[in-house]
């Protein structure tokens, strides 16, 4: 199969769409309606169906979809391990990783990265609720940070690589304006104060998130665990601006201690009932090709991983 027309296939089977495949690749819808041809009378088959004005793969579509998929992997990484014989390295590193862990984790890695790879240029995604784990099984990115208990179709699962890091905890958002807030004055260091119960708060106003498959296993089970019901005020998505809306006194919020690294400010609180931990791994295709610049990446992050630092700033 040819790299070009893989590409053409696999973009056609992710939009559902000629016309919008055709814009995202910035070529003509003809040229993708040829490729379909190309590819069904070189295997015999019909590879979409008209479904509700979408494309959707035929049975047997899928399975060239897949099989195309891995091909086209393979020629990416061919092409990578070519590269990198040459005496500079260069090109894209590709991760995703959330705003918080972006704020906790690149001022610490991206001097270190630039040192030893100079000309390679770091494209990082973070917006984590398109889920992070199709976008590494599509390719797009080379690599992700992720929460392992995160859902996603078991087909994607199998095809990953998740490599544990360290868990976070849950914490509680409290607004300037709540007692418990003043409360956290008399203690700077958020790990020394006490842990309080959500039945405390059972009356005030929440900023939540919305109710995403990767993030309602860990709401859930906070949630669960107190009987609890939050009053949802604002349901947004976005770290940073929960944050805000928290420290704005539009209400409380969960978040995940990694907010609190990043920060170091504002009125967190550990619950009573436990620390209601989820563990964040490196993901990457299983038959992604480590370059150098991926691999320096990674073993830093696991270094600093390994020593406790993100879990002491």
């Amino acid at each position: 199969m040819e790299s070009r027309k893989l590409e053409y296939l696999l973009k056609i089977a992710e939009t559902g769409s000629v016309t919008e495949a055709a814009r995202q690749l910035f070529i003509t819808q003809p040229a993708l309606s040829q490729t379909i041809r190309y590819f069904e009378q070189q295997y015999s088959i019909k590879i979409f169906k008209k479904h509700a004005g979408a494309m959707q793969l035929t049975e047997k579509g899928k399975v060239l979809v897949e099989a195309a998929r891995k091909q086209f992997f393979i020629e990416k990484n061919m092409c990578q391990q070519l590269q990198e014989m040459n005496e500079e390295v260069s090109g894209d590193l590709t991760i995703g990783l959330s705003p918080n862990r972006s704020l906790q984790f690149l001022p610490v890695l991206m001097p270190k990265l630039q040192k030893k790879f100079p000309h390679v240029r770091l494209v990082v995604n973070t917006r984590s609720s398109a889920g992070f784990e199709n976008l590494v099984y599509q390719g797009k990115l080379d690599f992700a940070l992720v929460m392992e208990l995160a859902d996603m179709e078991p087909a994607v699962r199998s095809e990953l690589v998740f490599q544990p890091l360290f868990s976070y905890n849950t914490l509680l958002m409290a607004p300037p304006n709540h007692p418990l807030a003043r409360e956290a004055e008399a203690e700077f260091d958020w790990r020394k104060r006490r842990p309080v119960s959500l039945e405390e708060v059972r009356d005030q106003p929440f900023i939540c998130t919305p109710q995403f498959p990767r993030s309602r296993k860990w709401n859930d089970s906070v949630y669960s665990a107190y009987g609890f019901k939050p009053k949802e005020a604002v349901i947004i998505s976005g770290g940073f601006t929960v944050y805000s809306l928290v420290q704005a006194g539009i209400g409380f919020a969960l978040t995940q201690d990694s907010t609190a690294f990043a920060l170091k400010k504002g009125a967190f609180f550990k619950l009573d009932k436990g620390d209601f931990p989820t563990r964040l791994c490196i993901i990457y295709r299983k038959d992604k090709y480590l370059s150098r610049p991926m691999e320096f990446f990674i073993n830093l992050i696991q270094e600093y991983s390994r020593s406790g630092y993100w879990r002491s700033l």
